[in-house]
């Protein structure tokens, strides 16, 4: 019987504190919104979207993006969840693209996308990480609403 290399946790610890406060110097230095940085930095964050970080566009009204028809995903987007070409009419296929990109994609994206009236009629089934939930629920009240 070979015994399995144990994980360093103390290694893995000192890179997450590390990673956080290289984003807490980015927020002070205006590099990131700081109600991004509080999410990333904040309990029960998972070390992917700590790690590669996320963004949310300026005000919900640039979300114009087609409530029908096939879309393009951008190629840095498309894997085994999510295909080159999404229906946005198809719920299953929408929440699964609008998920990907309110964690993965720019915000330019995400107008281009995303569309403000299915991304209201959606957001109750909680698209994203609760992280990513809070900001976009901070910034956009419309989110909360009944």
């Amino acid at each position: 019987m070979t015994n399995s290399p144990r994980p360093d946790f103390a290694r893995v610890a000192r890179l997450r504190g590390a990673e956080q406060g290289v984003i807490d110097e980015a927020a002070r230095q205006g590099l990131i919104p700081e109600d991004i940085a509080h999410a990333l930095t904040g309990p029960g964050v998972g070390d992917l979207l700590l790690f590669q970080g996320f963004d949310v566009v300026a005000n919900l009204d640039a979300l114009v993006g087609p409530r029908s028809g096939s879309v393009k995903v951008p190629r840095h987007l498309v894997d085994g969840d999510v295909p080159a070409r999404m229906d946005v009419a198809d719920a299953v296929q929408c929440a699964a693209l609008y998920r990907r990109l309110l964690v993965r994609g720019t915000a330019a994206e995400q107008a281009a996308l995303i569309n403000r009236d299915v991304l209201l009629r959606l957001w109750p089934q909680r698209l994203a990480p609760q992280a990513v939930v809070q900001v976009w629920e901070r910034r956009f009240l419309e989110l909360t609403a009944p």
